[in-house]
């Protein structure tokens, strides 16, 4: 089988948090999954006062605040932590939950001081829309007082290669909506 896609775009270097970031200790950002702090940049981003653009999670501290995650892709597990005389990364409390799914929209909402629901879900290509449904569905059932959706997803180098060899990925670099 061959890959049916020429085109990508990958990023190589993704930046970890910087000490002191959210909170976090360099510890812990060392340790987390590369996804945890784009989640994390992204969630705060999606709490911006849209008038002033400023932040607003302080505000938000111990509000009923529902928080909804669409994570597509794959989270794999990534640490520099120590390792072990057979050469594998030795497991700390960080690097075992950073990389799991269930954890990432608790840990927003920890980290930012919610209240209200949270929850990760990944549909795929919809997550990020199926989270936004869900928070708007939250609201309605008065399940929370405000709601924050947002999405984030990463796809490593060999999940897309392997999606181009099924033929899940388009030979001409775009997006085929609904095809």
């Amino acid at each position: 089988m061959h890959a049916s896609s020429v085109y990508g775009a990958f990023v190589t270097n993704i930046p970890s948090l910087s000490h002191g970031s959210f909170g976090i200790s360099s510890l812990e950002a060392r340790a987390m999954n590369v996804q945890m702090p784009l989640v994390l940049e992204s969630s705060s981003a999606a709490l911006l006062n849209v008038r002033t653009g400023s932040p607003i999670q302080g505000s938000l501290v111990n509000e009923s605040v529902g928080f909804f995650l669409g994570m597509g892709g794959n989270i794999g597990s990534h640490s520099e932590g120590s390792t072990t005389c057979s050469g594998r990364a030795r497991p700390s409390v960080y690097s075992g939950t950073s990389s799991a799914l269930s954890v990432a929209s608790g840990r927003v909402s920890y980290t930012l001081g919610l209240i209200g629901p949270c929850l990760s879900l990944d549909t795929a290509c919809s997550s990020s829309l199926v989270a936004v449904h869900l928070a708007a569905h939250a609201l309605l059932l008065v399940e929370c007082r405000r709601a924050a959706a947002t999405g984030a997803g990463i796809l490593s180098g060999s999940v897309t290669a392997a999606f181009s060899i099924a033929g899940m990925l388009s030979e001409l670099g775009r997006c085929h909506t609904f095809d």
